[in-house]
């Protein structure tokens, strides 16, 4: 008869494709009973909250160990009980809640109150498991606006909380270019979702393509993710816009694309330009989180928010030798980052704990 798996208690704010693909592997170690933090209305948030206390109430003594993508809200009871049962809580940090950016509203931090409860669940978790070394701490001179520098202990300053980086991890053999389709010349690809909001549109730079696509003609620019019937105001002939897409079939439109833009103001570690890369697309980003360190000199770094800087890259990038930055692209993904290091090294990280 097999061993019972120890009861490992998850939470999450959304039930994204990374939720999903931890979710699956930590299920390979544990008995995971797991919880969803989604009000669908702000005021929903004190009911969601009992939901999540009476969960905790009914589980915490049966679980080995707590975790929590992202900190914020939902992360503060199971980082508390954990604390009051000597139950270890993991958080991992993946992005926007390591940064704030005022601005434009964006990022746990820039919020005082989810600020609060966020800075709370790192105090009380027992580690934290950034996806990347930038999210802990990094220097940010992409647009001057916020703050000089973002991480998780810039902006919860003597925080005692140990943390161990643990890469995202992807499955070259699913992520790989489709050789049936050609791969259009000076064509550049974003995937966005919330396009039709403003805010949405400037945090992740779809401001400066729609700006930068006029400048350039003999360019052409799609960006999957448009709800329907949604156009912006003087859209450009060479802006195509697509309908959000299933995973299946997003690896059709990066086969077909030379170029992947990620133009954003912040960034943890971004799946869809990891899987482009692995699609043989040449990655375009801005200077931010860990885009640069990412793809490693495989593509072109935007220094500044800035739509004649921007023209200038697209232009060099037009000229460069695409199919074999497309090739260096797909092998730095696929041997730095593959989906079996991230679930060794989480595992193992969950033992030790």
């Amino acid at each position: 008869m097999p061993a019972r798996k120890p009861v490992l208690l998850y939470f999450y704010p959304a039930q994204s494709s990374f939720v999903v693909k931890d979710l699956r592997l930590m299920e390979r170690e544990y008995k995971v009973r797991h919880q969803g933090f989604m009000p669908a209305k702000k005021w929903q948030t004190p009911l969601v909250w009992l939901g999540q206390f009476w969960f905790l109430l009914r589980h915490i003594w049966q679980a080995e160990k707590l975790v929590c993508m992202f900190s914020g809200y939902h992360s503060f009871f199971p980082a508390l009980f954990g604390k009051i049962a000597s139950k270890p809580c993991l958080i991992v940090a993946g992005g926007t809640d390591c940064v704030a950016f005022p601005s434009i509203g964006y990022g746990c931090f820039a919020k005082p109150i989810l600020g609060k409860f966020t800075r709370w669940s790192y105090k009380l978790a027992a580690h934290i498991a950034p996806v990347h070394e930038k999210l802990v701490w990094q220097d940010y001179s992409y647009q001057p606006n916020d703050f000089p520098h973002q991480g998780f202990h810039y902006h919860c300053p003597g925080l005692k909380t140990p943390h161990t980086v643990i890469y995202n991890g992807y499955d070259a053999h699913f992520w790989q270019p489709d050789t049936t389709i050609a791969r259009l010349p000076n064509s550049f690809l974003t995937v966005c979702a919330g396009l039709d909001m403003r805010f949405t549109q400037r945090l992740k730079g779809v401001d400066l393509i729609m700006e930068v696509a006029k400048k350039l003609p003999e360019a052409t620019f799609t960006i999957v993710g448009a709800p329907a019937g949604f156009a912006f105001p003087g859209q450009p002939s060479n802006v195509k816009l697509l309908p959000k897409m299933l995973l299946a079939d997003l690896k059709a439109v990066y086969s077909a694309h030379a170029f992947y833009l990620q133009l954003s103001m912040s960034e943890g570690f971004p799946n869809a330009l990891s899987e482009s890369m692995l699609c043989g697309c040449v990655p375009v980003v801005s200077n931010v989180g860990a885009m640069p360190d990412l793809i490693n000199g495989s593509g072109f770094v935007l220094e500044k928010r800035d739509v004649s800087l921007l023209e200038n890259v697209l232009q060099e990038a037009m000229v460069a030798d695409m199919e074999k930055l497309g090739a260096q692209a797909r092998n730095l993904i696929a041997q730095q980052y593959p989906e079996e290091r991230r679930e060794r090294e989480l595992l193992q990280l969950l033992k030790k704990l």
